[in-house]
């Protein structure tokens, strides 16, 4: 096995690029491009005239070490891309996801110049990007959706030239924090970097990733994300008496991480699921019939998670099985399973390094990048083998099994399998089982009947529930009050309204923009009491429809909050909510 294929400090590269930023101002939303600014070498640059043309030929300037970054490029590359297209520069695409274009690379005759989204690497707006790292030098604001940006306005080119600059320094700030704390530079993406965090604290651990074959694929079916419910969907409120309170997991999944461990080793085949080892299993089972808060996730026949009652097929882990036995489940049939030999306990320094920053450094700069660090690197093990992969036909045969990514066919997008990638599924699986597991126990320690809500790593309960079956305080993986409730309504999975106590409403919102319900608070009030409310939001077409069919402007559409009718997974029976029962 070679030592790329090692999970191993000796793989940490430190790769730290020359940092620079670029933007774009637009008039609207996907409207004309007016402006483009640049921060490069502690120079600020901006363009009125031929804006996009004018940036690149300033980037093109700056190949690498030099790392051009823009926030949420995806918009600026629907204006940039075209462009270096028609203008004949050798391009390549690097993508996230199958929809997100995190780097575009160019080959010019000065070198291979780097352009990237800084949303990869840091998953948060701008404002609270720079209020985090660099409060000092934080995102301007101006109201772009009541106000048309003016290239004659001074006041809007300082702020558009504030935001490549404060970028800038969150970018550098965060890279050094890095450096100082972690011994590494930014990765490509925040999960990126996570791992190379993690593999630095290694030392002499060598892990190795796993193989493709069909153990893994089985193993990967295990693989579910966090369960969200609701019991009920009716008002709870008392004349202004708290009624239900919100209480969240400190840092869910590194807490479990670190006290569960994660399987490793060469699995075996075994049916036994209660032999003590870490295992994943094919079971046939069956739900009590009254079954609200489900246990055991499974799959539709297109492979997407589904929480159901009845009799069904699934593929879980033994933990899972195990509790679920004991809440009255029936397992009828196991059908095939493997279990590890070995329960390994690979993050504790890396986790306690982040804990031990959190707590020192509570509401500075570091305490934000130790956050990014401590929730990012679990997903990185079960990453998808296969992804869409952007090339440019050179020959027929490159062009099998592929699809134009753009009217020009200069882009075509091809499904690309690889087996040499680094993952460990199995832990992936593990890792996100218990931490569905921590919340599912407490919900049935403190009684179903006394849970309204959860979402992933938080329950919302009735007053009535005793609250010294909920382990509480401030250690990860125990849980915390976060909010108490003066009326409370679960509407469906991600939808939900209610008043705190005090004053004031908070919810989620599924199906209307979380913009437009900023502009209307009252809406929230509105959406408590009907169940479902209609707002309207601007609707920009994505990057490959923009690519395809040119840049148009955002338009307005007018869209309905999810509700319960909507779901794939629930439905109302009486006055409790349960999960449909599979077909």
């Amino acid at each position: 096995m070679t030592r790329k294929q090692l999970y191993a400090a000796s793989r940490v590269s430190d790769n730290t690029p020359i940092f620079a930023t670029f933007d774009v101002e637009t008039i609207g939303l996907g409207g004309e491009c007016v402006l483009s600014q640049a921060y490069i070498m502690g120079k600020a640059y901006y363009f009125k005239e031929n804006p996009v043309d004018n940036l690149i030929d300033l980037i093109i300037q700056y190949p690498e070490p030099f790392v051009h970054y823009a926030h949420h490029a995806q918009y600026d590359w629907r204006y940039i891309l075209p462009r270096l297209i028609e203008r004949g520069f050798d391009v390549d695409l690097s993508l996230r996801t199958d929809t997100d274009i995190y780097q575009i690379a160019i080959t010019t005759e000065q070198g291979k110049v780097i352009m990237r989204d800084s949303l990869a690497l840091i998953n948060s707006s701008l404002d609270k990007l720079t209020e985090s790292l660099c409060p000092e030098m934080r995102k301007g604001f101006i109201d772009f959706e009541n106000v048309t940006f003016d290239i004659e306005n001074t006041e809007h080119i300082e702020y558009a030239v504030r935001d490549v600059i404060s970028l800038y320094m969150a970018l550098v700030r965060f890279n050094s924090l890095l450096i100082e704390h972690f011994g590494i530079s930014v990765g490509h993406t925040t999960a990126g970097t996570a791992l190379k965090a993690w593999m630095n604290t290694l030392d002499n651990e060598v892990f190795n990733p796993s193989q493709w074959n069909e153990r893994e694929q089985f193993i990967r079916e295990g693989y579910y994300g966090g369960l969200v419910f609701l019991t009920r969907n009716d008002l709870i409120e008392n004349g202004g008496e708290p009624v239900a309170d919100t209480f969240d997991i400190n840092s869910s999944y590194p807490a479990v991480m670190c006290e569960f461990g994660v399987p490793y080793g060469t699995p075996f085949k075994s049916l036994n699921y209660k032999s003590g080892f870490p295992g994943v299993y094919r079971v046939v089972v069956k739900t009590p019939d009254d079954l609200q808060i489900p246990i055991l996730p499974s799959r539709d026949d297109k492979g997407s998670m589904r929480w159901v009652r009845g009799t069904f097929e699934t593929v879980v882990t033994n933990y899972e099985l195990i509790y679920a036995l004991e809440q009255g489940y029936e397992i009828f049939e196991v059908k095939e399973g493997y279990y590890f030999p070995e329960t390994v306990y690979p993050f504790a320094d890396v986790i306690g390094k982040c804990k031990y920053i959190r707590t020192k450094y509570k509401g500075q700069a570091l305490e934000f990048v130790a956050k990014l660090i401590q929730n990012s690197l679990y997903g990185k093990f079960g990453s998808r083998r296969e992804r869409l992969k952007v090339i440019r036909a050179n020959s027929d045969d490159d062009l099998t099994g592929a699809n134009p990514l753009d009217e020009t066919g200069y882009f075509w997008v091809k499904k690309e399998f690889n087996d040499e990638m680094l993952c460990l599924p199995e832990w992936a699986v593990f890792i996100t089982a218990h931490a569905r597991l921590r919340l599912i126990k407490t919900a049935y320690d403190v009684g179903v009947e006394h849970v309204v809500y959860g979402d992933t790593d938080s329950l919302t309960l009735l007053r009535s529930a005793d609250y010294s079956k909920i382990d509480q305080g401030a250690e990860y993986g125990q849980f915390k009050l976060e909010k108490t409730w003066a009326s409370f309504r679960a509407i469906a999975p991600k939808v939900y309204s209610g008043e705190l106590i005090g004053g004031g409403y908070k919810g989620a919102i599924k199906g209307v923009s979380k913009k437009y319900l900023k502009k209307n608070p009252e809406k929230w009030a509105e959406l408590q009491m009907l169940g479902q409310i209609e707002g309207s939001s601007l609707s920009l077409p994505s990057l490959q429809v923009a690519l395809k069919k040119g840049v148009k402007a955002a338009t307005e559409l007018k869209r309905k909050s999810s509700a319960l009718v909507n779901s794939v997974n629930w439905e109302l029976q009486g006055e409790r909510v349960y999960p449909k029962i599979k077909k």
